[in-house]
This record gives C-alpha cells, structure tokens and sequence, in this order.
C-alpha cells in the first residue's frame, strides 16, 4: 500500500507477506516500506508503473527500504 510521510507520499509499504511466499524469500518483511530501486523513487502509484517499465531489462536490482525504522539496502541480481 502507499506509505505517506509528514503529508507526503514515502514509497510503499509491504504487507501480509506469508513466509513460503516469493517476497519473503526475496528478504522482505511485513512492514517494509520500499522507497527507491536503482535509484528511482516510488512516490506514487503512477511512478512505480514508470520504474517497472524502466527496469525490465535490468541485470540488478538495488531497493531501498526501511525496515523498523533503519534503512537497509538490498542487492539482487538478476539471471
């Protein structure tokens, strides 16, 4: 969902992630809020549409997240 911030959109927040689920083996958990990857911002729903359609050939991934308050970094790479 969204995640807003001081009046402002934040990246989105991750949700209901089971732990046999794509997302939980990928490192994410119930909480997250993703706010970049490779360095584009997630500030709306229009502007994710725009990252996906940027990094479909991409041959890594770099998200940015904060997870219970601490930013953290996670690096993919993509076969």
């Amino acid at each position: 969902v969204p995640a807003v911030k001081n009046g402002k959109a934040n990246g989105f927040k991750l949700y209901a992630i089971r732990p046999s689920s794509v997302y939980a083996k990928l490192g994410f958990s119930n909480g997250d809020t993703i706010h970049s990857i490779n360095g584009f911002e997630l500030a709306s729903a229009d502007k994710a549409l725009e990252v996906y359609t940027k990094l479909k050939e991409a041959n890594s991934l770099q998200v940015e997240v904060t997870r219970r308050g601490k930013a953290v970094t996670m690096n993919y790479g993509i076969k």
